[in-house]
């Protein structure tokens, strides 16, 4: 029999008596809760065995611990690969420094997730399945005993990459002021019945926090999901989601979380529709508000306007024409040229429509940390105005979440912006990429449209 009880935090000196069994996997996709089941597994045994014969065990290729496409991994909160059985050359040396292919800092994620207890950990990297290609991956990552962690990941094609972008269902189209009356009516029957009652309540599915696809859940400071009731394993588990981020690299709880330090506010991201082999990722927003000063909790809808997007409807759509790869290739290209060759040539260069930093609608502006923007080739009306508490057509505010998302290393982040190229009149989705060029200002550029795979 497998163990399922919840790895402990940093110091936990529970030792579980139960080593793991061989479990099959349920379906053919990898979920989440088939790398949860396994890192279980793998913390029960580390505590039960000691760490020299558990990071034994974790790098043998043909051992226990790789089976069923799903293989542990190990590493010290110093950043030393203890156990990796498909990249044995790693093992004994500090990876502390890696990056992934859009410069996330994916060692320094999974350490802080671990110490948590247990969480999931977004980033790409070189499947070995694949001849190494570079692909999305979803980690879960436990701590053993406060000096070291496991994880078990799965890649996209092979795994459920990206569980949060499932669909809801919807009894009604919903507006964002029924968005917001629902969160602050939540945030209101919390703090006047109590966290118990209310996390009961939240984890109801048939409650009164339940209605479709507006759902509350709540989450604690750090990111851990305290209760759901779309997603009850995840709020069972105390699975930490301060590390994991949507299809386009968005980490929206940290976005939220940090929304909710300064106050509250909207957040982006997107719900996947599959209709006719074909995958619509239409946008959505959150609502999020604090609770007290242990939690807070959110609730999300499809953006009202592209309700259409449910039916595979793409009429008067925008259709994105630019990668998110794209979009990171650029910005990384003018930050370079930025440190190169100094503030001022940048700023001319960025101001300049027909420069190397702009292509049609994918080009690059820059502002200062106060929000004020400093270059834009087409928004000239706007350069040398303050920009920091301008807010988007359904109340969110784009400056203030670009640069939460820069300083805290993520980078990525949504709003809906109007698009020239069609008259300006319509609001649509735009991913952006920001980066610091110093501790003063920041560029970044943006992609418009929805996203059809």
């Amino acid at each position: 029999m497998t163990n399922s009880s919840t790895a402990a935090g940093p110091g936990s000196t529970a030792t579980p008596a139960v080593v793991p069994a061989e479990t099959a996997l349920k379906s053919r996709v990898i979920t989440p809760a088939d790398l949860t089941l396994r890192v279980k597994d793998a913390v029960v045994y580390a505590r039960e065995n000691g760490r020299e014969k558990a990071v034994a065990a974790f790098n043998d290729p043909a051992g226990p611990f790789a089976r069923d496409n799903i293989y542990v991994f190990s590493e010290d909160y110093e950043g030393v690969a203890l156990a990796e059985p498909f990249e044995q050359n790693l093992v004994g040396t500090n990876i502390q420094t890696m990056t992934d292919h859009y410069g996330v800092e994916m060692v320094k994620n999974l350490q802080e997730t671990a110490g948590y207890g247990i969480g999931y950990v977004s980033y790409d990297y070189p499947n070995p399945a694949d001849n190494k290609e570079i692909a999305p991956k979803l980690s879960v990552v436990a701590d053993v005993d406060g000096t070291y962690y496991v994880g078990a990941g799965a890649y996209a094609g092979s795994g459920m990459v990206y569980p949060s972008s499932a669909l809801g269902p919807a009894t009604h189209t919903y507006t964002v002021p029924e968005l917001v009356a629902f969160v602050k009516n939540a945030v209101s029957y919390t703090k006047t019945r109590g966290k118990e009652k209310a996390f009961q309540l939240i984890n109801d599915q048939q409650g009164q926090f339940a209605d479709g696809e507006l759902t509350i859940i709540a989450v604690d400071y750090n990111g851990t999901m305290l209760a759901s009731s779309i997603s009850p394993e995840t709020a069972r588990d105390r699975i930490n989601l301060i590390n994991y981020h949507d299809p386009d690299g968005v980490r929206t709880i940290r976005e939220m979380r940090d929304l909710v330090l300064q106050g509250g506010g909207f957040s982006y991201t997107v719900a996947a529709v599959t209709k006719d082999n074909r995958t619509y990722y239409a946008p959505k927003i959150d609502y999020a508000e604090p609770v007290d000063d242990t939690y807070w909790i959110f609730s999300g809808i499809i953006v009202p306007e592209y309700e259409q997007l449910r039916e595979g409807n793409l009429t008067g759509i925008v259709v994105r024409n630019h990668t998110r790869t794209e979009l990171y290739s650029l910005v990384d290209r003018a930050v370079t040229y930025a440190r190169t060759n100094g503030k001022e040539k940048a700023l001319a260069e960025i101001n300049n429509p027909g420069g190397q930093f702009t292509t049609g609608d994918l080009f690059v502006w820059a502002e200062d940390f106060n929000g004020t923007v400093l270059a834009d080739p087409y928004w000239k009306e706007g350069v040398g105005k303050n920009w920091i508490e301008y807010t988007d057509p359904y109340g969110a505010k784009p400056t203030i979440v670009n640069i939460n998302a820069i300083r805290s290393g993520t980078g990525f982040t949504r709003a809906m912006i109007s698009y020239p190229w069609t008259g300006g009149e319509q609001s649509v989705p735009k991913l952006m990429y920001g980066r610091a060029v110093d501790d003063s200002w920041w560029i970044a550029g943006g992609v418009y449209g929805v996203e059809v795979l």
